[in-house]
């Protein structure tokens, strides 16, 4: 625990609204727990191209700060890119020198590994605060396995780092094993606010008629979240439980407005509905706001997570709180959270036999899985609270810094 109130800067690319909204609950999460334990946080985002200028915004306790942190390149237009860097450099990183020493921040949180944080590396080198970056579990997996795009300059503001931390153990044993000169990498588990919810006193208005039974899967629709294994899974349930039907929550992500960043795989998905018949039980509703996707959840049989990688999924934590039975795939990052049998079942990646089953069990002993959904709700609240994973960033922060 801190010994004396902190300035916390947390760096993440979007703004404080769009982060309530959903974007990344986790840095609201933070943000509002060490502002309610008497520290002070602001949060950096990084911005788009029209935010040329900074520009600052107070939402509660918490100050959003804005200015685009462009790279030196620009692979459209290679001249113009390192000419507009050199140009507009030099007076962003005096901007953010100033920040820093006149707002007296004593540590910097970078969340997510991206390369625009080669600045925070040149601003510690020129006397800036310290600071910790955080893998979650995409970034650590490419990271460890040498994949990540630009991975000379991740390495590097890794190594520049005065502490690393992973969301999950299994991620940070990998990146420990392949770069030992990180070590060590402090696991710090995601965690939620367990506390009564001001927004869920109301009830939201459903952009959906719900039916009557059904389980709900949350994500992206892309291939490592594998919605075509949940599907084939209820290609197979349909015979037995006709009437139990699979919500899946979640957009197509886009590298740009016409361009999916999977081409093809929401088609894939259209067309293994029509080829099994399940337009009728298997519903595509796109993104949810949180208070529908809370209600929804409430009211759900289970929660279905096939993924092929993860950290620790916010949207899991909201299940445990739920008290809702899970299925989820066996990967490392889910194997810490669940016991099988106790809390959750697992089942072997990408086997959508072995899913239907385990959704089976569920669906014909109802009892046994809600008393699974209240062990998984208790080890949410004990472990995986938001105090918790707040305190732990704290202790590194006082340790690092």
């Amino acid at each position: 625990m801190a010994t004396r109130p902190l300035h916390i800067l947390i760096v993440f690319h979007t703004s404080f609204p769009e982060i309530k909204g959903g974007i990344n609950k986790m840095i609201a999460t933070l943000a509002e727990t060490w502002s309610r334990e008497g520290h002070r946080v602001s949060i950096l985002s990084p911005g788009n191209w029209e935010d040329r200028h900074w520009s600052s915004r107070q939402h509660g306790a918490i100050c959003v700060h804005r200015q685009r942190l462009r790279m030196p390149w620009d692979p459209k237009n290679p001249w113009r890119g390192i000419l507009g860097w050199m140009v507009e450099f030099p007076s962003i990183f005096w901007k953010l020198k100033r920040f820093v020493r006149n707002e007296k921040v004593d540590c910097i949180h970078l969340h997510t590994p991206r390369d625009y944080q080669w600045v925070f590396r040149m601003l510690r080198f020129f006397g800036g605060p310290p600071y910790l970056l955080t893998f979650h579990g995409t970034d650590a997996l490419h990271f460890s396995t040498g994949q990540a795009k630009n991975m000379r300059l991740l390495r590097w503001i890794a190594q520049g780092a005065s502490g690393v931390t992973a969301v999950a153990i299994h991620y940070a044993t990998l990146i420990e094993k392949h770069y030992p000169d990180l070590a060590p990498v402090y696991p710090v588990a995601n965690g939620i606010s367990v506390g009564p919810d001001p927004e869920s006193e109301s009830s939201p208005t459903l952009p959906l008629a719900l039916p009557e039974h059904f389980f709900i899967m949350v994500g992206w629709v892309e291939p490592p979240k594998a919605q075509d294994v949940a599907i084939r899974a209820w290609g197979l349930l349909k015979k037995d439980h006709p009437h139990m039907h699979l919500l899946i929550v979640g957009d197509e992500p886009m590298l740009h407005p016409d361009q999916p960043y999977y081409p093809g795989y929401q088609q894939k998905i259209m067309a293994m509905l029509a080829e099994l018949k399940l337009g009728a039980t298997v519903h595509l509703t796109g993104s949810l706001k949180q208070p529908v996707l809370r209600a929804i959840m409430k009211k759900s049989t289970g929660l279905v997570f096939p993924s092929q990688m993860e950290g620790m999924p916010y949207v899991l934590l909201e299940a445990g709180l739920a008290s809702l039975p899970v299925v989820c795939s066996d990967i490392p990052a889910f194997c810490e959270l669940i016991d099988p049998e106790d809390n959750g079942l697992l089942f072997p990646l990408g086997d959508h036999e072995a899913l239907a089953k385990a959704i089976d069990r569920i669906i014909r002993d109802g009892d046994w899985a809600k008393r699974m959904g209240k062990n998984l709700n208790q080890r949410v609240v004990n472990r995986y609270n938001a105090g918790r994973m707040a305190d732990r960033y704290m202790e590194l922060f006082n340790k690092l810094s």
